[in-house]
């Protein structure tokens, strides 16, 4: 008889112990990270596990299966250095039925540093996996790690909106570009090409400035009347030297 009721009583605690845990169907069915997605079903687009540090949208695309009404997932972004985790931002969404979802970092200020990063994702609060990516240099040759063209600068010059497509009419393009690791009276420069039918180009704009430092250089075009349509570039150098030259595009 004893034996029975310590049977039914651990039966019965078992039971309720159960009941009391939070089962649910939903898992991730794949994971991808990407420079975009489509606007529609959040599917990934251009997949990468490697971001440079001019991208300004960074996205984590989760396919979920299996989903339950009210499930919720929830995405945490953090910089590993040494064996710290330093949390970036950290997103919840609750979910009606399967397919993508979006996680989305948006730096709006600074570029992130260089290094290892990883997403940890949670499943109704109960870790489900992490997954790890990375941030390196766009040039590993060279003073300049980092050139785009773009319609926005932060106020440190990091390029919140790049892009090779700009509006006609458009007063400022902007190219930015970071560099690190240059000897003391490095000089950086822009020159700005518009381009011609038959292959030609003139010379519209130039800027040459020393920069001693670590970081991003705003070098922009100004022209008050607006930028015509039509197709353009600007040859970042180095010392005198052209390093890379950005095409872009006015419609």
């Amino acid at each position: 008889m004893i034996r029975r009721s310590i049977s039914g009583l651990a039966a019965l605690a078992l039971l309720l112990m159960l009941q009391a845990c939070n089962f649910s169907t939903a898992n991730v069915d794949k994971v991808v990270f990407a420079r975009t997605v489509d606007s529609e079903t959040k599917e990934p687009v251009d997949e990468t596990r490697s971001f440079h540090a001019a991208d300004a949208v960074l996205h984590c695309a989760v396919k979920m299966a299996n989903t339950p009404s009210g499930t919720t997932i929830k995405a945490r972004w953090y910089f590993i250095q040494e064996n710290t985790q330093e949390v970036i931002d950290t997103t919840e969404i609750t979910l009606e039925k399967d397919g993508w979802v979006d996680f989305n970092l948006t730096l709006t200020r600074n570029s992130l540093p260089y290094g290892d990063y990883a997403v940890d994702l949670f499943i109704n609060g109960e870790f489900d996996q992490t997954v790890p990516f990375t941030i390196e240099p766009a040039f590993t040759d060279g003073y300049i790690k980092e050139a785009v063209t773009a319609r926005e600068l932060s106020e440190a010059y990091f390029p919140t909106q790049p892009t090779d497509v700009l509006p006609a009419g458009a007063a400022y393009v902007y190219a930015p570009v970071y560099v690190s690791g240059q000897p003391e009276g490095t000089v950086f420069a822009a020159q700005w090409y518009q381009h011609f039918e038959g292959g030609s180009r003139e010379a519209i704009s130039a800027f040459e400035l020393p920069f001693d430092q670590e970081g991003w250089i705003g070098f922009s075009l100004n022209l008050p009347d607006g930028i015509p349509a039509g197709a353009y570039s600007v040859d970042l150098s180095v010392d005198g030297n052209v390093e890379h030259t950005l095409e872009f595009r006015a419609e």
